[in-house]
């Protein structure tokens, strides 16, 4: 009996160190997230794994969004434009002098064209192969640029 009381009591305590070990949600996107201001829109952009899959997203959507980012570099894109602008939308992605070919997938005023002041521009961004996220990379847009590092202590957790 004295064994199993042990043995519970050792597991209860185990799970909690795991659990205090995981980091919060904030922190974790925080680690895949860029942001900056291209073509008069403040953009954000979320590279997507399954951690920051199973935090945005619900439902069915979660599914095939975490195939979509296992099959090729995906990013999530969101921004609020800041004036009246007319986005280019579009990106280029290079990594080592190598550029890669970008999909656009509108969620909403991520097509390009006018956009009004103060709204809200959502989509994907998806490149034709997988980055070395080892790696810096540069996100080009037609009028301005962002370098994407991921820390040493993210790359280890992926």
């Amino acid at each position: 009996m004295k064994k199993i009381v042990t043995l519970a009591i050792f597991c209860v305590f185990a799970a909690g160190i795991l659990v205090s070990q995981e980091k919060d949600p904030t922190s974790i996107l925080k680690d895949f997230t860029r942001s900056t201001k291209m073509d008069g829109v403040n953009f954000t952009f979320t590279l997507l794994n399954d951690k920051t899959v199973e935090l945005m997203f619900a439902g069915d959507s979660k599914y095939s969004m975490k195939a979509r980012a296992n099959q090729a570099t995906t990013f999530y894109v969101q921004g609020i434009s800041d004036k009246n602008v007319t986005l280019s939308n579009t990106f280029v992605v290079e990594q080592d002098g190598q550029k890669f070919n970008c999909s656009m997938i509108n969620i909403e005023n991520f097509q390009g064209g006018n956009i009004a002041k103060g709204q809200r521009v959502k989509g994907l961004l998806q490149l034709d192969k997988k980055l070395n996220l080892a790696r810096p990379f540069i996100i080009k847009s037609s009028q301005n640029q962002m370098e994407f590092k991921l820390t040493d202590s993210v790359i280890k957790e992926l």
